[in-house]
């Protein structure tokens, strides 16, 4: 444990850095994620997400008003090689209203994720390649990217798993977008740097088991590039996240007795 704290330390304070101009904004991020199985081997995720921004801001003589920034729905599917590893594929849907910047957007991605036990807790990697088809709604025009997303996590359970199946925990993780090609962070601009987005992410939560299943509430910053010049926009984020598990026979009931 005492080798762990300075790497998420580091996690922690990869992003925090001083730049020659920042966008600094505070805002809301819901998120609910919905896993199922579909055979012994084979599970289906939906997730869907909403970044908003709840307070008006002037920045360099610009007016932002109050918006939902992104939209993001996803649905995917996932093979489990290994009962640590899995491998997966998915696609997403985006609609961007990025301080003026309105975006469309179609994602396809692939990815492999291991999870190993550590100390008490999880370590969770995953390596993300993902292709962007953005539309640009104002001046009517496609573009393509490509990039690799890293992302490292670890979750610690604050009770005894052994004992019980419900309890509080802790998680931590961080995700670094690296453009390869092509438009690489459209949603901002057309031309940015290769390591040009970057996620840190600290919560506590509660598991409560099989059909309420995990609510967590925690502080993510988001930290991107927004132009060529290479200034970066921070969005300081109120991250809501619930995610269930279950089955689609376990579906029908409960609805018949939900849990609240």
């Amino acid at each position: 444990m005492k080798r762990l704290i300075p790497v998420l330390l580091l996690l922690m304070l990869t992003t925090q850095c001083v730049y020659a101009q920042l966008w600094s904004y505070f805002g809301v991020f819901p998120q609910y994620s919905q896993t199922g199985n579909l055979t012994k081997r084979l599970t289906y995720n939906a997730f869907v997400s909403s970044t908003l921004n709840p307070f008006r801001q002037t920045t360099e003589a610009k007016y932002f008003p109050t918006s939902d920034l992104q939209y993001y729905l996803q649905p995917s599917l996932h093979y489990k090689l290994t009962p640590n590893t899995q491998l997966g594929i998915g696609y997403a849907y985006v609609k961007h209203h990025l301080f003026g910047l309105y975006v469309n957007e179609n994602r396809v991605w692939a990815q492999a994720t291991t999870s190993l036990p550590l100390w008490k807790g999880r370590l969770t990697h995953r390596l993300r390649y993902e292709e962007r088809y953005p539309l640009n709604l104002k001046t009517k025009q496609w573009s393509y990217a490509q990039m690799f997303r890293y992302h490292v996590g670890f979750a610690l359970p604050l009770y005894n798993t052994k004992e019980r199946k419900t309890g509080p925990f802790v998680s931590v993780s961080n995700e670094a977008f690296l453009c390869l090609s092509g438009a690489k962070n459209s949603a901002v601009s057309s031309k940015n740097a290769f390591y040009g987005e970057n996620w840190t992410y600290a919560g506590v939560g509660y598991n409560f088991g099989n059909r309420m299943g995990k609510l967590e509430l925690g502080y993510t910053f988001q930290d991107l590039v927004r132009n060529p010049a290479k200034e970066h926009r921070h969005l300081h984020l109120a991250q809501l996240t619930w995610s269930t598990n279950f089955s689609f026979e376990n579906l029908a009931i409960w609805f018949v007795t939900p849990p609240f």
